[in-house]
C-alpha cells in the first residue's frame, strides 16, 4: 500500500469515526433552538407572528449565506476571513451603481459578485502562499474599508430607483426570496464541499495539512477554492442585504463579521479545519437570529445584546469543543 493510499484511508477511518461519534453535536443546537422558540413563545407575546418569523428568517438569510461559504475557509484550517463587513459593503456599493446606472439589478449583482470574487481571489492566493489568514483578511479588510470610503466620499449610496429592492420584496407563497437563496446557496455550498473531490480535498487539508501534501493535494489551490465560494457568498448576501435597505454607506453593517463567525463556531466547525458543514452553520446563523429578535422583542437595548450573545456564543463553542474532544477518543 503507497503512502497516499494509506494516508487517504486513514483519513477517510477517522471521518468515518467521527460521523459515527457526532450525534450528540448533530442534535445539540436544534434541540435548542427549539427549546428557545418554546421558551419564547410562552415569555414573549410578540414572537410567534408573522413579522417576527419573517424578521428572524430574513436576518438568518444573510448571516447564514456568508456562513455557509465561510465554512469552506475554515474547514480547510485558514480559521475565518475577518474582512466579511467591508467586503460586503463595498459589494453593496457596487450593486447600487451598477444598478442605478444600467437599470438593471442582475447586472448589478453581477457586478457584486465579480467584485467580491477578485477580493476573495487576492485574499486566497496571499493566505495559499503561507501567510497568516487573520492577518491578511484583517488587513484586507482595513484596506477594502479605506477604498470604499474614498469611493463613496463617506457619504450613503442610494438607490436611485425602487428597482433594487426587487430582490428583497419578491417572494414565493410568501417566502422572501432572500431565504430561497439561503437554501439554494448552502445545498450547494454542502454539496460541494461533502461530496465533490475538491471538497474532500479542503477537509484533509484542514485536518493535516502535511498528509494533504503527500497525498499531492495542492494547498495553494484548496485554499483558494474555499476564498471563492466564500467570495461567492459575499456577493450574493450583498446583494441581498442592500437590497433591503436600499442604501449602504462605508461604516454599516458593523456586527456582521462577528455573526459570521459566531455562526460558524456554533455551528460546530472546528477552528482547526477538517470538521464541519455549511448547514450546521447555517443553523448556528438561525439561531443567532432567534437570539437577538427575541432579545429586540424583550426591549434589552444593543450593548446588552451583545454581551448576551457574545457569552452565549463563548459558552456553546467551548462545549462543542468538549463533546468534539469526547467523540475523538
Amino acid at each position: 500500500m503507497t503512502t497516499v493510499q494509506g494516508s487517504a484511508i486513514a483519513f477517510q477511518e477517522r471521518a468515518g469515526h467521527r460521523k459515527a461519534m457526532d450525534g450528540t453535536r448533530n442534535f445539540a443546537l436544534p434541540i435548542l433552538i427549539v427549546l428557545v422558540f418554546i421558551v419564547a413563545s410562552i415569555s414573549v407575546p410578540q414572537f410567534l407572528t408573522f413579522e417576527t418569523i419573517r424578521a428572524i428568517l430574513l436576518a438568518t438569510s444573510i448571516t447564514g449565506i456568508m456562513a455557509a461559504g465561510m465554512t469552506a475557509i475554515t474547514l480547510s484550517g485558514n480559521l475565518f476571513s475577518l474582512g466579511v463587513t467591508s467586503s460586503v459593503v463595498l459589494s453593496g456599493v457596487l450593486f447600487l451603481w451598477t444598478t442605478n446606472a444600467t437599470g438593471s439589478i442582475f447586472v448589478g449583482a453581477l457586478a457584486a459578485i465579480l467584485v467580491a470574487l477578485a477580493l476573495g481571489l487576492g485574499q486566497g492566493f496571499i493566505v495559499g502562499l503561507g501567510l497568516n489568514p487573520v492577518v491578511v483578511t484583517l488587513g484586507a479588510g482595513a484596506v477594502i474599508y479605506g477604498s470604499t470610503a474614498m469611493m463613496t466620499g463617506g457619504e450613503v449610496v442610494q438607490a436611485e430607483t425602487r428597482e433594487a429592492g426587487r430582490f428583497a420584496t419578491f417572494a414565493v407563497a410568501d417566502i422572501p426570496l432572500p431565504v430561497l437563496v439561503l437554501v439554494a446557496f448552502t445545498a450547494v455550498a454542502w454539496f460541494l464541499t461533502e461530496r465533490t473531490t475538491i471538497g474532500r480535498d479542503v477537509h484533509l487539508v484542514g485536518w493535516n495539512r502535511d498528509t494533504a501534501k503527500n497525498s499531492g493535494i495542492s494547498y495553494m489551490g484548496t485554499t483558494i477554492w474555499a476564498f471563492l465560494i466564500f467570495s461567492v457568498a459575499i456577493g450574493v448576501a450583498a446583494v441581498m442585504q442592500v437590497s433591503q435597505t436600499l442604501q449602504v454607506q462605508a461604516d454599516n453593517f458593523p456586527e456582521l463579521t462577528m455573526n459570521v463567525v459566531a455562526a460558524v463556531l456554533i455551528g460546530g466547525t472546528a477552528v482547526s479545519g477538517g470538521d464541519g458543514s455549511p448547514v450546521k452553520s447555517v443553523i448556528g446563523a438561525l439561531f443567532i437570529a432567534t437570539t437577538a429578535q427575541i432579545m429586540v422583542l424583550a426591549g434589552v437595548e444593543q450593548g446588552t445584546r451583545l454581551f448576551v450573545l457574545g457569552v452565549v456564543v463563548v459558552v456553546l463553542v467551548i462545549t462543542l469543543h468538549l463533546l468534539r474532544r469526547a467523540g475523538s477518543r
